[in-house]
């Protein structure tokens, strides 16, 4: 790659103090980005939060995509072009987008609405996992806008009839300097199957949360069943996971787990599981070789170990990456299986 590119401009900040700002200030926030090397379309999801003019401020779901020139370095900000795949709404934030581009350059975007505006007083107490299918060069959501939602979370055990679940952003997890958790979802597309996946956690069943799966087909429609990706069923902490398809399909999803230490300690591990499809359990198995005491591990980070965890896959190989307090401060470590 050349130099630095702005993919979506979120105007000057300074501004903000000018006597009459300009209306869309933003901040733009957790971006992520998927690559299809067949159309060699490079995508990249966003969170935009307006800072001015006649706007919520509660987050806009946003993904940017741009066709790669053979030079990368030709790469250029004009070549991208931004699109809303959900807007932002009065007293219900939406963020924690994820991307992931399927060949041909159709693009899937998952989130996780009412995050945080879920533990407002007299407002929705439940939170939704959503995802929306941009097909290659549309310039809106073709399933899963607002005119045509897709809740992932819809059919889940003790959520309402439309797809409202208990969240993390309500438990304290202890040794989290942030405090409270979040349920941002992960999403891959499975070219073996043909088939859209989602990962997330959620407080469903316990407070400290499970991780779980769902799959769709290409155009969104076909929704497996939800199954639970760890095995155990305790009440111990299972927090911030990923996914990635391997090249035979396997699914593999990775995440924070504390079973080996009970549900009030906050010594953490990172845990993997591999299944074959979605409704064909793998057993699970510890990716890191030291757990992590997140209350005597030093910080000035905030949240110290992070708003998300992430693997990818070449291959059969699935490669991890977490946050790591072992020697005293949070490091990024990474590890292969």
């Amino acid at each position: 790659m050349g130099k630095p590119v702005v993919t979506s401009t979120a105007g000057n900040a300074c501004e903000l103090f000018q006597r009459n700002p300009p209306p869309n200030i933003a901040f733009l926030d957790k971006d992520f980005l998927s690559w299809d090397q067949t159309t060699r379309t490079l995508a990249m999801s966003f969170t935009r939060f307006f800072l001015s003019g006649n706007h919520s401020g509660q987050g806009a779901i946003n993904v940017a995509r741009a066709h790669v020139p053979a030079n990368a370095t030709q790469l250029k900000s004009s070549d991208f072009h931004t699109t809303l795949v959900w807007p932002e709404e009065p007293g219900v934030e939406n963020e924690g987008a994820y991307v992931a581009v399927a060949p041909g350059g159709d693009t899937y975007v998952a989130w996780e609405r009412n995050v945080d505006t879920n533990i407002f007083f007299g407002g929705d107490p439940h939170i939704y996992e959503h995802v929306a299918f941009v097909p290659a060069h549309a310039s809106a959501p073709l399933i899963g806008g607002k005119n045509h939602p897709v809740v992932i979370t819809k059919g889940q055990i003790n959520a309402t009839p439309v797809g409202g679940v208990r969240s993390l952003d309500a438990t304290v997890i202890a040794g989290y300097n942030r405090g409270t958790g979040n349920d941002f979802p992960r999403i891959a597309f499975n070219r073996v199957s043909g088939r859209v996946i989602v990962a997330w956690n959620d407080a469903s069943v316990h407070p400290l949360g499970d991780v779980w799966l769902r799959s769709y087909s290409a155009s969104l429609g076909n929704a497996s069943a939800i199954s639970q990706v760890n095995d155990d069923s305790d009440f111990t902490l299972h927090f911030l996971p990923a996914v990635s398809v391997r090249s035979n399909g396997h699914i593999c999803t990775s995440w924070y787990d504390r079973r080996g230490f009970g549900p009030d300690s906050a010594h953490t591990d990172y845990f993997g599981e591999c299944r074959p499809s979605i409704g064909s359990n793998g057993a699970d198995f510890r990716i890191t070789t030291g757990a992590t005491d997140w209350t005597n591990t030093s910080s000035l980070i905030i949240p110290n170990f992070g708003d998300y965890t992430d693997n990818a896959s070449a291959g059969t190989t699935t490669y991890y990456t977490w946050s790591d307090g072992r020697i005293g401060v949070p490091q990024p470590f990474t590890d292969h299986h």
